[in-house]
């Protein structure tokens, strides 16, 4: 599942111009029973996943935008980082407290991020920029991210391959595209500065079906799904090797942080 940025839905209703949630067609398909897929195969790369991103994350708290059910939320939760997770769909939080009830997850009452100035170390987008680059203003989504974020954003999003698109009009599934080098564009026009990106998941993502695809990995026996995700490493490793990761790998990871000369700039306007 794509996780739904605060920045693509519901606005307040004294603002004009942007569209609702339920508005957006890409996300009709998403419901409380696709957390059931967490139990499964796909949970496992899910988990390897946040485990990729809990390495970039910097400081101590960290919000992680478009929480879905929150697997990321309580992942880092349970790494000892202060994490907060908001989405704008609320049948998947409330299936996502119940599911990790010491997880901080919350419903997103608007597209605006409601917290005040530099309240985290790190803010994550994870399945996120795709929807807001498409579908809404990614300029005013990033300078709000950058208002709440001290030090770091890390953005974990799908890599359009030509594979990948296929894959999806095979099961017909209609999703927003962000490159990596349109996420870097816009992340460096936010005033970010890009420091890492890299790919990963060959194989082993799609056979778990994700959210909304078909499984081709069984949960049990775990044996079957461990030798999947080491050779889908193994061999990951050797396309990034002869440097064909960008054109393979189904995921991207791009961390950015917020240049010191910057920080220092905006706290000396706020003295």
């Amino acid at each position: 599942m794509s996780n739904t940025p605060v920045d693509a839905g519901a606005h307040s209703d004294h603002d004009h111009g942007h569209h609702h949630a339920h508005d957006h067609h890409h996300y009709d398909h998403y419901d409380a029973a696709m957390a059931n897929r967490l139990d499964a195969f796909y949970g496992r790369i899910d988990g390897r996943l946040n485990g990729r991103i809990a390495e970039w994350v910097k400081g101590e708290s960290v919000l992680d935008v478009g929480c879905g059910f929150g697997p990321l939320t309580e992942y880092l939760r349970s790494k000892g980082f202060k994490a907060t997770g908001v989405d704008l769909l609320e049948q998947c939080v409330l299936e996502g407290q119940k599911r990790y009830p010491q997880a901080d997850l919350r419903v997103a009452q608007s597209e605006t991020l409601e917290f005040p100035d530099k309240s985290f170390d790190t803010v994550v987008l994870k399945d996120v920029i795709h929807h807001v680059y498409e579908e809404d203003d990614i300029g005013e989504f990033l300078a709000d991210v950058k208002r709440v974020a001290r030090q770091r954003l890390v953005v974990l999003d799908p890599n359009p391959t030509f594979i990948l698109k296929l894959a999806r009009r095979i099961i017909g599934h209609i999703d927003p595209v962000c490159a990596p080098a349109d996420a870097v564009r816009v992340v460096t026009d936010a005033g970010f500065k890009v420091v890492k990106l890299d790919y990963s998941e060959l194989f082993a993502f799609p056979m778990s079906g994700g959210y909304v695809g078909p499984v081709m990995v069984p949960a049990h026996p775990r044996f079957i799904g461990s030798i999947v995700m080491g050779l889908d490493s193994a061999l990951m490793g050797l396309v990034k090797a002869i440097g064909l990761g960008r054109m393979v790998g189904w995921r991207y990871l791009l961390v950015a942080d917020i240049p010191q000369d910057a920080q220092a700039g905006l706290e000396g306007n706020t003295k």
